[in-house]
């Protein structure tokens, strides 16, 4: 590697001789890597930015167990776990405010309404797929006629039809 020593050579540097500079070469060497991988995962520089740091102090703490690979892909596995782990945390921190946010329901619980809530769930389940898919696009997702209707290279009024049919398919199956 035009007279640079290796990822090997430098990690040798670091687990036997304790050499810090050597550890900072691996990083100049791999923080784009590592960087672009976060940034990806992330969307926010300060943030990949963070990840980035983490993944290198993680390496450095657990080099001992790094087994030969290529080191520039560990460090970027270790990135990504990270990554995800903090957007896991972040989407469980919102979802506590949401619940926290949201008011209790004025009715009490009604077991009858909850079969056909279960009820209800299963039939759409059960649809043909694109059935289902103009179902939780419209109900679930709040998506407009029109955009299904892009979506799946239909005139809108044809999802007007189809949507009519399929409700009326469900009201069955749920009077049955």
């Amino acid at each position: 590697m035009n007279g640079q020593p290796t990822d090997i050579e430098l990690i040798r540097q670091v687990l036997r001789e304790d050499n810090p500079q050597a550890f900072e070469k691996l990083m100049q060497r791999y923080t784009p890597q590592v960087y672009g991988a976060a940034i990806r995962l992330m969307k926010d520089n300060d943030n990949a930015a963070e990840v980035t740091q983490m993944a290198f102090v993680q390496a450095y703490k657990q080099l001992s167990s790094w087994r030969g690979e290529n080191f520039g892909a560990w460090v970027t596995i270790i990135a990504n776990h990270i990554a995800l782990r903090l957007l896991e945390k972040e989407k469980r921190r919102q979802q506590v405010q949401l619940d926290e946010n949201t008011d209790l329901p004025d009715e009490p619980y009604n077991e009858q309404k909850e079969e056909q809530i279960i009820s209800l769930e299963q039939a759409i389940a059960a649809l043909p797929e694109q059935d289902r898919f103009i179902i939780e696009q419209h109900y679930y997702h709040n998506i407009p006629l029109a955009d299904i209707a892009r979506r799946l290279n239909q005139t809108e009024n044809n999802i007007k039809v189809r949507l009519f049919r399929i409700r009326e398919r469900l009201k069955k199956k749920l009077d049955s």
